[in-house]
């Protein structure tokens, strides 16, 4: 855009220069002079001037760069390089441009351009304004559909030179073509003027809008070089300003929140506590994440807490440019309908699936008893396992040694410090029995009487989960048969399941055969066999669900959908390592989710509770932390939240939006293009008063003879001075009310699909349209009382006329 607006002054400026010669180029041509000699004439006279100018401005370069870098201006660097080929190079363009644009009328004007050339019907006019209209427009929507289809500056044409030409000069050709169609207004206005001030009796406003409307005094070209300035300056305090929040925006949602605690020395039920204590901090939650596929596209399950951060779903944390952010931290318009409600819908339903504990307990009491067939002496090791899941829908395993001689015992098993999250449930009951070589295969009658406090809930029963079960048969159960199976199963097993009165669960149980086990002695104790094959399990199934196992509530991503052809209300299972797991039903879409594993990786969102209830009804083993997601309850909360992580390497490593947005605000790419911007704001206002100056002094001197003969018709030189002010100022105004309304459209419409990040793609989230009022507001009032203060001085200067001069035959040709 800023090569655009300098051409523009340079076209202007030897256009003006031009209309200045032409009455002088004519004389000549009718003394006889031919088009060499004029052409020639004209070229020596030109880069007299010009072709000094190009070196000065080259050799120039460098000490004014290093001026702006002393300055304060990010431009370290560009001194450097301010004598190098490329500078040369775009010095040449202009001078061939500049050259162009100055000796190109000098050659019309040779071949007979200045013959009166015929006239056009008024329809014809018309129509053909009309053809030039449609086919800016034309332009302009088709660039604007070429950054809607690529969404960046790359496409599959821009390999070979890092970036695509036509998508860089799309916005270019987008505001120029805008700027070009609103030029059509300024007629109009002129004669909507002109009617008015026929009603007063004065000659200024009249003379000044016709002037305006017919456009005598050739204002479309300052008029296009003002907006342009202007639209310039509005594009860049628009992007200037939009950038910090769109940094947050970017490391909001590659964070998943305002904070991102990895690692840590504290056992995964310690960590919600410590890390809701923190100062600063409104809610925590977990992070899990499975890998699987669905109809063979790789797919990514995220699971949070629900509850705990519904809460912080709100709008103003969703809103564009927030300090604190919603978790997941999902912006506003990627949002389909409220996150809040969407979340809620996740945690809603989840089936009871355990027995829940009262209180806060330190331990878990567990009344239980375990008969072995055979003597004690005779038995290998067993082991009572229990699955205790928090309220987040985090489990923790305790378990503790059984004595296999039938008696019924209080088993204590210790749950940490007391800073899991509460309440707590039981979801799992595990036997494990550890085969022994030499020993026969192990028949345990167990039975659990009871938990400390808790209650089977109504309806409920606990039942076999054990992963790889394939029934009684081969297992040699007492009193049945292997029902024809040739090889024994070598698995631990379960023969019979039944819930005795007054009691939880009762089983009878086969261990695995002893052929795979460890030799007698001390090793038998820490042996334990490869995928659970030595363990028995029991869940909960739903109670009164005909479903053994209920879906999982998914909110998935645009490319979930893409890939997978579901559609939201299908249901779908995941399967990992050729193995089905727990079925997903799509109760929702989200544009993407923040914090997972990228744009175009179909992933699901899901509730940590419910992923949980449905693993442990199937047996699975329970899910793991991946990380924690923190929400900050202000921006300095999250400040201190960060510190503190910091401090406490026992937490472990925290990443946040602070750092992330600095870091994306530090990358050279961004340093460069600020530089550019900062340039774009200071010089853009500086082309547009140079412009409209040459402009004003070119067409008050093209006009002098038609001053002249108001003059002399008793206009007085105050009235001549106030057309030409109100005339420049109507063009000002005009030109700044488009440039500035030119700059805030374009920016709502360009820049969110212009916006790229280092690689050349378009950054994500989108930038958000956020004007920069204050310094947009300061671009056009420099600019316009730049122009104005121009049009007061010289509108006394140039109105003043030499009657005799002007007026005196043949002196003008």
């Amino acid at each position: 855009m800023l090569g655009v607006l300098s051409a523009v002054t340079m076209v202007l400026t030897a256009r003006q220069l031009t209309e200045f010669r032409r009455a002088e180029l004519v004389l000549l041509l009718a003394r006889g002079a031919g088009r060499a000699r004029l052409l020639g004439g004209a070229a020596v006279e030109w880069s007299v001037f010009m072709v000094p100018a190009a070196i000065l401005g080259v050799w120039a370069a460098g000490p004014l760069l290093r001026v702006l870098e002393r300055s304060g201006l990010p431009v370290e660097g560009a001194a450097a390089e301010a004598a190098g080929s490329a500078t040369w190079a775009v010095a040449g363009t202009a001078l061939v441009l500049h050259g162009c644009a100055a000796l190109l009328p000098v050659v019309w004007t040779a071949d007979g351009g200045e013959r009166e050339a015929p006239s056009r019907s008024g329809r014809r006019v018309v129509v053909q304004r009309a053809g030039a209209d449609l086919v800016l427009a034309a332009v302009a929507v088709l660039a604007y559909l070429q950054l809607r289809q690529y969404e960046g500056l790359l496409s599959p044409a821009s390999s070979a030179v890092g970036f695509d030409p036509v998508l860089v000069l799309a916005p270019v050709v987008m505001t120029v073509a805008a700027a070009l169609l609103l030029l059509r207004l300024l007629p109009p206005l002129g004669r909507g003027l002109e009617a008015l001030a026929r009603r007063g009796r004065g000659l200024v406003a009249p003379l000044s809008g016709w002037q305006v409307s017919r456009g005598r005094s050739g204002q479309g070209a300052p008029v296009l070089l003002m907006a342009l300035a202007l639209a310039v300056g509005a594009l860049t305090t628009t992007v200037i300003a939009g950038e910090p929040p769109s940094d947050r925006d970017r490391a909001a949602f590659e964070v998943g929140a305002d904070l991102r605690v990895t690692g840590g020395e504290l056992p995964p039920g310690e960590r919600y506590g410590a890390l809701a204590g923190l100062p600063g901090v409104a809610a925590v939650t977990p992070l899990v994440s499975e890998v699987g596929t669905v109809r063979n596209t790789g797919t990514t399950v995220l699971g949070v807490d629900t509850a705990a951060v519904r809460s912080v779903a709100t709008p103003e944390r969703m809103a564009s440019g927030a300090w604190t952010h919603a978790v997941p931290a999902l912006r506003s318009d990627l949002d389909r309908g409220s996150l809040a409600e969407q979340l809620g819908r996740l945690g809603a339903d989840v089936p009871v699936h355990g027995m829940a504990l009262p209180g806060r307990p330190s331990s878990l009491d567990v009344q239980v008893s375990v008969a072995s067939a055979a003597p004690l002496g005779r038995t290998g090791p067993v082991w009572l396992s229990v699955q205790v899941e928090d309220a987040g829908g985090l489990v923790t395993t305790v378990q503790g040694r059984l004595t296999p001689d039938g008696v019924s015992r209080t088993v204590s098993l210790p749950l940490g410090s007391g800073a899991l999250h509460h309440p707590l449930q039981v979801t799992r009951l595990s036997l494990r029995s550890t085969p022994v070589k030499g020993f026969p295969r192990a028949t345990l009658t167990w039975t659990v009487s009871g938990v400390a406090g808790a209650s089977l809930p109504q309806g409920a029963r606990w039942t076999d989960v054990t992963p790889g079960s394939s029934g009684k048969a081969g297992l040699g159960c007492p009193g049945r048969s292997d029902g024809g199976r040739p090889v024994p199963v070598s698995r631990a097993g379960v023969c019979e399941e039944s819930r005795p009165d007054g009691g939880v669960l009762s089983a009878v149980v086969r261990g695995p055969i002893s052929e795979i086990g460890v030799e007698q002695g001390p090793g038998a104790e820490a042996f334990r066999l490869g995928a659970g094959t030595d363990t028995v399990s029991f869940g909960m199934p739903p109670a009164g669900s005909v479903a053994k196992v209920l879906p999982v509530p998914a909110l998935v991503n645009a490319a979930f959908l893409r890939e997978t052809g579901y559609a939201v209300g299908d249901r779908t299972r995941l399967v990992a390592g050729g193995v089905e797991q727990f079925e997903l039903q799509v109760v929702g879409e989200l544009a993407d989710l923040p914090g997972g594993r990228g744009r175009d990786v179909p992933q699901a969102l899901v509730d940590v509770r419910a992923l949980s209830a449905a693993r442990s009804e199937l047996g699975l083993d329970p899910v793991s932390d991946e990380a924690w997601l923190l929400a900050a309850a202000s921006k300095d909360g999250g400040v201190r939240a960060e510190q503190a992580i910091a401090a406490d390497p026992r937490l472990g490593v925290v990443d946040g939006v602070r750092a992330r947005a600095a870091a994306l605000a530090g990358d050279p790419f961004r340093h460069g293009r600020r530089s550019a911007l900062l340039l774009s704001l200071v010089l853009s206002p500086v082309f547009a008063v140079a412009g409209f100056t040459v402009h004003a002094v070119g067409s008050a001197r093209a006009r002098r003879r038609e001053f002249a003969v108001l003059r002399a018709l008793g206009v007085r030189r105050r009235q001549l001075s106030g057309v030409l002010r109100l005339e420049q100022l109507l063009v000002v105004g005009f030109a700044v009310l488009l440039g500035g309304a030119l700059g805030v459209v374009l920016a709502a419409v360009v820049l969110p699909l212009i916006m790229v990040d280092g690689g050349g793609l378009a950054v994500f989230p989108a930038l958000r349209l956020t004007v920069g009022w204050g310094w947009t507001a300061v671009v056009v009032l420099a600019t316009g009382l730049g122009a104005g203060a121009v049009v007061l001085v010289l509108s006394r200067m140039l109105a003043r006329v030499d009657l005799a001069r002007e007026l005196r035959a043949g002196e003008s040709g």
